[in-house]
């Protein structure tokens, strides 16, 4: 099995943004925290969710709730980020070294959190900047959900998504939201992502 193949320790906010194409107020994931990609590929990702958002000055005054549609989102992402890894892995496969990007993202993600570690190599963080070039699209094509219970301020949401379908450009995956260990939503969704990411 190669390193690529293995379980990763995922990310922070920063490298984050490197790898998804929105920006705050719409941006849903702030950490990887773990993610796979063989035969199984998932992810498990979260978003802290701050009492200070200012979606909560009108969902719903008196009784801030996070809206559902933002959980939806944060779960798209979440796939959208599994989609950019996947690409990062098969771009590294070309160059008979799987690991090569996820290898370049494990050590920016240790210098943008001031950890000791090796500094990404010249050839891993080339082949990231070549696929800068070719930005990620995404398109919700299905969004099949049962939500659970409310999702409320000062929440971890937790978002661990699973993928399930490729076939003719679409992609499926099952996902579900938890907070504390406890679903708050779960469902399948359909999307159409190109096979190239952005990293900045």
């Amino acid at each position: 099995m190669t390193r690529a193949n293995q379980e990763h320790r995922g990310f922070g906010a920063n490298v984050v943004e490197r790898l998804l194409p929105q920006r705050r107020p719409f941006l849903f994931v702030d950490r990887v925290k773990r993610f796979l990609l063989c035969e199984t590929r998932f992810i498990e990702a979260s978003l802290q969710i701050s009492v200070n958002d200012p979606v909560f000055e009108g969902h719903f005054p008196n009784w801030s709730l996070w809206p559902g549609v933002y959980v939806v989102e944060g779960l798209g992402q979440s796939a959208q980020l599994l989609a950019t890894l996947d690409a990062i892995r098969r771009a590294g496969a070309e160059r008979q070294d799987e690991g090569l990007g996820l290898r370049a993202l494990e050590a920016l993600d240790a210098v943008y959190s001031l950890r000791p570690g090796a500094a990404p190599t010249e050839q891993g963080l080339a082949l990231l900047a070549e696929l800068r070039r070719s930005p990620v699209v995404g398109l919700a094509t299905r969004i099949d959900m049962r939500f659970l219970e409310p999702v409320l301020p000062g929440s971890r949401l937790d978002y661990r998504v699973e993928w399930t379908l490729e076939h003719s450009g679409v992609l499926g995956f099952n996902v579900e939201a938890s907070v504390g260990g406890r679903p708050v939503a779960r469902g399948e969704l359909g999307a159409s992502i190109n096979a190239r990411i952005p990293v900045g």
